[in-house]
This record gives structure tokens, C-alpha cells and sequence, in this order.
């Protein structure tokens, strides 16, 4: 278990808690990216928020309401699952899973994840500090107890599918994650099934 993500997950523990296994890891090839009617709202950014308070009411008011995400108009901003991938997820946007990738990208985090694994949760953390700065900021996304995790399976099969990790959820929906460093996924899902 690489110590920095170690070091990261205990931030998190809560009292009397103990870490089981840690993996950073990101989506797997296949995973459908998230409508963006489900997603909140991204929070201005710091700089944002000071120049609009110093315009005049009317002009604050114009603003926002011309206010406009042009990744919404361009389509290859979404990933697009690839039919050679296979599928990435199993249930609708209100499962499980659906919540899991939802929290991920209401997180609006780095492209790497840490999955946590504890003797009573399961819970992702992702890095939302700025681009040009070095230390990470992480915050959790997504919580769910030992209870809601039925299986995780590693699978080193296929060219693109080297780390990949499909997690099995209660309600029967599931997602897939590649772990960064692909050696790391059958020892992370053997731990996470040790202490079932």
C-alpha cells in the first residue's frame, strides 16, 4: 500500500476505525460519464466570486444569468464508452453505482481516486487542489458501509483492461476502476474480501 495514500485515507478514519486496504485508481474504460442535469452545480472559483462582488447588482444579475459551460457544447468533452472496452457500469444513475460516479464527479477532483476500504466503510477521496499546486487537498466523495460492497473482482485480462477492478454493489449494480499502478488491484481486492 503506497504510504502518501495511506497517509491520505488516515486524514479520514474515524475514531477507533481501522484501514484496511487503500488504491488509487480512476474509472475503467466503458464507465459513462454522468448527465449533467444529476451533477450540482460547480462552485465559482475564489477570484470569480471577488470581481462579481465588486460589480454594481445589475451587472452580477446579468452575469449570472448569462452564465455558461462550454463543455455542454462540445460533445467530446463527455468520454464516450468505447463498444471494445466492454461495459463500464451495471445499473441506472440511482443505484449504487450511479451514486458512486455522481459523487465522484460532483467532487470535480483530479482524474485519480483513492478507494478506501475500513472495517465499517467504503469510502473514494480525490485530490481538489488547484493545478499548480503541490499539495494535495483531498476530500471524500462518496461513503457507503462494508455492507453495501458485495464483491470486488480484479481482472489483469485484455490490453486495456490491466488494474481493472469491477466493484459489486448490494442493490446488483456495479462500476469498473483501473488501478493506477496495476499490481495493486488484486492485492486491494483480495484485502477488501479478507475482511468481509
Amino acid at each position: 500500500m503506497n504510504q502518501d495514500r495511506r497517509r491520505q485515507a488516515e486524514e479520514f478514519l474515524q475514531p477507533d476505525e481501522q484501514l484496511i486496504a487503500v488504491c488509487a485508481c480512476e474509472p475503467g474504460p466503458g464507465v459513462p460519464s454522468p448527465p449533467e442535469d444529476l451533477l450540482a452545480p460547480p462552485e465559482p472559483a475564489a477570484l470569480g466570486r471577488r470581481i462579481e462582488e465588486k460589480l454594481p447588482r445589475p451587472l452580477q444579475q446579468f452575469f449570472k444569468s448569462r452564465a455558461h459551460d462550454e463543455r455542454r457544447d462540445d460533445p467530446a468533452a463527455d468520454r464516450r464508452p468505447d463498444p471494445a472496452d466492454g461495459k463500464g457500469m451495471e445499473g441506472g444513475w440511482q443505484s449504487a453505482a450511479g451514486r458512486f460516479l455522481i459523487g465522484r464527479a460532483n467532487a470535480r477532483g483530479s482524474a485519480t481516486d483513492v478507494l478506501v476500504v475500513t472495517d465499517r466503510r467504503w469510502f473514494g477521496l480525490t485530490d481538489v487542489s488547484p493545478l499548480w499546486q503541490s499539495t494535495p487537498a483531498m476530500k471524500q466523495f462518496w461513503e457507503v458501509p462494508r455492507s453495501a460492497v458485495t464483491v470486488v473482482r480484479a481482472n489483469a485480462t485484455g490490453l486495456h483492461q490491466k488494474g481493472r477492478m469491477d466493484i459489486e454493489f448490494a442493490d446488483l449494480s456495479w462500476v469498473a476502476v483501473v488501478a493506477q499502478t496495476p499490481v495493486e488491484a488484486p492485492g486491494f481486492a483480495a484485502a477488501a474480501a479478507r475482511y468481509r
